[in-house]
Parts: structure tokens; C-alpha cells; sequence
């Protein structure tokens, strides 16, 4: 029983501790319990709080979309309305690609056609291209009415009549139907006009060439080049003291041009030549000098321009300036040294007011000028240009005399070869003020024993010793103004163009005698009628080679000598 009692207890006591350990068990599971619950409880409140929030945005949203849904009915109104007009256009298109299926077809069948044109369309925008050009180059072309003249310079043509006497032939095509537009007063080739001074072919080709200025009735005038003189060691290498072919050739025979109203006077078989041109009250003389000329041939010159002091006077040369400013050709110093020389020559002429030359080739460009004092000098040759067309090219001087007072020269070029244009650029058109002086009869003081150059190769001469105080050559006669001779002083005036005359001797109370050589006209104002007249010899009855009016005996047909007796 005892023993009963004592399990009991034991089993009651391990009850009571099973209990308690049960207890403590569910006291932390409840203490976790309460954890998570209130765990639970923050989440439940923070999502409480979310759906309050999302509560919010789906009532914003649901505002939205009921906004959305208006726009969207709207929207639909309108697709709708697109959908009718998209229908009637599909209409549109399906009629319109029925009418594109027909043009294809009609298009095909035109192919041929169409290639044709096109082909057209090619040559017409090339024609259109070159016309485009030429109308540029019109833009820089000398006015259609010019208020003035104009003279034309050509150079340096040896390459043309060598192989293509065709682009010599234009060029001078293009001066002839230009003429009359430029008022075109003188034409100046200024030298090495042949490739080969020993060449017929040459010279044929060069004379056909400038023959047609000839025909055309054009004034124009030239020098030997060095390329135009007889030569021993080499082509090119001519000498000043050469003589050449050109006398032989109608377009350069002198005997013709002496003939010419405005001609003044020629040298060494016409290498070198002097012309004249007027305009109102302004007189113009131009003195073509040959390749690096003699002293005999600068005589020539200096008489011309010393007689001539209100002349204005262009000098055109073969060598002179070059393409970089400077004064001959510097490949060659014998060049170098004559131009220098006739650059200090024409210093002591003011009324040279102009030069023109070609023959450089080395020296910088085709084209230079400068203003030296009152002289404008100009180099121009572009001989080598284009493949040695570049000569068939013009260049024209175009006075504008609309004020007399400040007269103005354009200066154009035009090529005539290839497309022909005008050249645009600095050097090749500019403008200058030309220093020029209106004519009035002037006295010039001559000292005596000189010898005057008259229109061919020789002189105006006298016997005995002279004192000449007045002496003018530009078309007028030579007029001798207190000649002294075997001691009578008087006046004497002579028109000799185109002879060589030799005054014998002179006295009003007995005879005038002299000799002839050559073809030209005399005159001689001594105011009175001679008693009897020889004309080369032979007794001359009046009106058959002589004549008396006014004052003025003039003879016209005497070829070697005239001798006039007053008894």
C-alpha cells in the first residue's frame, strides 16, 4: 500500500513536471504566436494602407478611362469617318491604276519615241552648254556700237602659216566680218609672220591669209619678225640686216601699199612700215619696226617722230617688253640689249603714247603691260598656247573718244579657234588712259645737213648745206620754212609719198632740178609758172605729167628725174 502510495506520488510528481514542462512549451509557443500575430497585425496595417492607395489610383484610373473611353468615341467617330473616305479613294486608286495600266501600255509603244528624244535632249543641252559659254564670254565683248575705233593686233602667226594656214584664214575671216562693228581703223601684225623665211609654202599660206584684208579694203600694216629674215645658221635666228621674202607676196609688196591713202612710208623692203589713220582733229601714225632694228632703220623712226610732234604715235615692235615686265627676251642678251636701248630711245618721244610686241615666249606669261610715264607698254603672243593655235587670236584696242577730254582704251581678246570667246581674265581685258594730243601744224628746228627718210628706203636730200626751221610728214607735204640753199632763203614745200627725190638745186629765178626713184607725187608752191618742164628727160607740154594751180606746181608722172626751168 505504502509502496502503491509512493508510485502515486512519483507518477503525480512526474505529472506535475511534465505539466510544468508542457506549460513552459506553450508559454513560448504562445509568446511566438503574439510575435507573429502582431507581425501580422503591421503587415495587415501596411497593407490596409496600400489598398488605401490603390484604392485612391483606381479611382483616378477609373476617371482616366472614363475620360479615355469619351476620346475614344471620339476617335472611333473618326475612324469611321476615314474609313468612308479611305474606301472611296481604294475606288479612286483602282480607277486611276486602270488608267496607269493604259499609259504603261500607250508608254511602251512610244519607247522608240522616247529614246529618240532623249537622245535629242542629250545634243540640245550641249548645244545649250556652248551657247551658255559663248553667251559669258559676250558679256565681256567690246560694245555693239562703239563711240570711237579700234585697232586690231595680231602676232607671231609662224605656227599658223607653217601647218594650219585654215586658223591664219579665220582669224583674219573674223577681223574682215568684224570690221565694221569695232570701227575698225587699223589692223598691226607685229612680226614673225612665217615659221621659215625660206618657205614658199609658208609665205603663200601668210599672204592668202592677209589678203583678205586686203580685198576688204581693212588698212593694216606689219614688221619682220625674226622668224621672217634670211637665215644662215638656223630657223628663227634671222638677221636685221637679213633681207627677207615678203616684197614678193602681193599682201606684204610694199610698190601696192605706197599706193594706199593711208600710207606714210616703208624701209628696207617694206620689213619695217609707217601708217596713218585720223579721227576728228586727233592724227595717228603707226611705225613698225622689225626684229632688234639697225641704227639706219631707227633713223627712219626718229625722223618720223621727230617731224611729227603732235602726232600721237604708236610704235609697234617685234621685241621689246616680255611676259614679266622687263625688256627682251632674257634667253637671248642680244635680245635683252637692243629692247633696253629702245626703251631709253622712246623716253625722248612723248608723243609715243603706246608700244606693242609680241616674240617673247620664256618669260612669265602670253600677256603683260605697264604704264612707263605716259607710254602704256603692251607685250602679247600666244603663240604656244592650245597647242600652237593660240595665234589665231585677236586682240582689240577699242578707243572710246565719247569725251575728248579724258578718252579711255578697252582692251578685249578673242580667240577665234576651238570655241571662240572672249578672254576674261586681267591680262588679256583692261583698261587704260592714253596720253593723246589733238593736231595743230607745229615748227620743228632741224639742223642742217640732216637727211630725211621719205616713204621708201632713202631720203629727201639736198646738195648743199640747208637750214630746215619746219618739216611735218603725217599726210601732209614736207614743208621746208626758210630754206637757205646757194644763198637765197625761201619757202619750199614737196609731197614725195612713195619716191626717193634728190633736191640738185633750187633757186626761184632760174631752175629747181631733181632726181626720182621710185613712184609718188611732187609739189612745189613757188608761185610761179615754170617756162618749160622736163619729165625723165624728155620735154613735157603742160597737163601731160605736171600741172600749175594756186600757187603750186605738181608733177605726177616722173619715175626718174624733173627738171622745172623759170627763165
Amino acid at each position: 500500500m505504502g509502496e502503491k502510495k509512493a508510485v502515486s506520488r512519483k507518477v503525480v510528481y512526474g505529472l506535475g513536471l511534465s505539466c510544468i514542462a508542457l506549460l513552459i512549451i506553450m508559454g513560448g509557443v504562445v509568446s511566438n504566436y503574439t510575435s507573429a500575430l502582431n507581425d501580422k497585425d503591421t503587415q495587415i496595417t501596411n497593407d490596409q494602407s496600400q489598398i488605401g492607395m490603390l484604392t485612391n489610383q483606381n479611382a483616378n484610373l477609373q476617371s482616366h478611362v472614363s475620360s479615355d473611353n469619351s476620346t475614344i468615341s471620339s476617335d472611333n467617330t473618326t475612324i469611321s469617318s476615314l474609313n468612308t473616305k479611305i474606301s472611296s479613294l481604294q475606288t479612286q486608286v483602282t480607277s486611276e491604276n486602270s488608267a496607269i495600266t493604259q499609259l504603261q501600255n500607250n508608254l511602251a509603244s512610244y519607247g522608240s519615241t522616247i529614246s529618240s528624244l532623249q537622245n535629242q535632249v542629250g545634243a540640245d543641252s550641249s548645244e545649250i552648254s556652248s551657247l551658255q559659254s559663248q553667251l559669258s564670254s559676250l558679256e565681256a565683248a567690246p560694245p555693239t556700237s562703239i563711240n570711237g575705233f579700234s585697232i586690231i593686233q595680231i602676232t607671231d602667226t609662224q605656227y599658223l602659216s607653217d601647218s594650219a594656214p585654215g586658223l591664219f584664214d579665220g582669224l583674219t575671216s573674223w577681223i574682215v566680218n568684224n570690221s565694221g562693228s569695232l570701227n575698225l581703223a587699223m589692223v598691226i601684225h607685229t612680226g614673225d609672220i612665217v615659221q621659215e623665211a625660206n618657205s614658199t609654202n609658208d609665205w603663200v599660206n601668210a599672204n592668202n591669209a592677209m589678203m583678205q584684208l586686203y580685198t576688204a579694203d581693212i588698212p593694216y600694216c606689219w614688221d619682220a619678225g625674226n622668224h621672217d629674215t634670211f637665215y644662215s645658221t638656223g630657223i628663227g635666228l634671222g638677221s636685221p640686216n637679213a633681207g627677207w621674202s615678203g616684197e614678193n607676196y602681193p599682201g606684204f609688196n610694199v610698190t601696192a601699199m605706197r599706193l594706199e591713202p593711208y600710207w606714210v612710208g616703208d624701209i628696207d623692203d617694206g620689213k619695217d612700215t609707217a601708217v596713218k589713220f585720223s579721227y576728228g582733229n586727233y592724227h595717228f601714225m603707226i611705225i613698225n619696226i622689225e626684229y632688234d632694228a639697225n641704227q639706219t632703220v631707227l633713223n627712219w623712226m626718229e625722223t618720223l617722230l621727230q617731224c611729227n610732234p603732235n602726232v600721237n604715235v604708236i610704235v609697234a615692235t617685234h621685241n621689246f617688253l616680255n611676259g614679266e615686265g622687263g625688256y627682251g627676251w632674257t634667253d637671248n642678251p642680244t635680245d635683252v640689249a637692243w629692247a633696253t636701248s629702245f626703251e631709253s630711245l622712246l623716253d625722248n618721244f612723248p608723243n609715243v603714247f603706246m608700244t606693242l610686241n609680241g616674240h617673247d615666249i620664256d618669260d612669265g606669261g602670253v600677256a603683260y603691260n605697264k604704264m612707263v610715264g605716259n607710254r602704256e607698254e603692251i607685250f602679247f603672243n600666244r603663240q604656244e598656247v592650245d597647242n600652237q593655235m593660240g595665234a589665231a587670236t585677236a586682240r582689240i584696242y577699242t578707243f572710246n573718244m565719247s569725251n575728248l577730254a579724258n578718252p579711255v582704251v578697252n582692251v578685249y581678246t578673242y580667240q577665234t579657234y576651238g570655241t571662240p570667246q572672249y578672254l576674261t581674265d586681267s591680262l588679256d581685258q583692261f583698261s587704260f588712259i592714253p596720253n593723246l594730243t589733238a593736231y595743230s601744224p607745229s615748227t620743228v628746228n632741224i639742223a642742217a645737213n640732216t637727211t630725211f627718210l621719205g616713204a621708201s628706203r632713202n631720203s629727201v636730200s639736198f646738195a648743199n648745206s640747208t637750214t630746215l626751221n619746219g618739216f611735218s610728214q603725217n599726210g601732209d607735204p614736207l614743208t621746208f620754212n626758210n630754206l637757205t640753199l646757194n644763198g637765197i632763203t625761201s619757202n619750199f614745200t614737196v609731197t614725195a609719198l612713195g619716191a626717193d627725190m634728190t633736191i640738185s638745186n633750187y633757186c626761184l629765178n632760174n631752175y629747181i632740178s631733181y632726181t626720182v626713184d621710185g613712184i609718188g607725187n611732187q609739189t612745189f608752191s613757188v608761185n610761179e609758172l615754170p617756162a618749160s618742164v622736163d619729165i625723165d628727160g624728155i620735154p613735157t607740154p603742160y597737163g601731160n605729167g605736171w600741172s600749175y594751180s594756186n600757187g603750186e606746181i605738181m608733177v605726177t608722172g616722173a619715175t626718174l628725174s624733173v627738171f622745172l626751168d623759170f627763165l
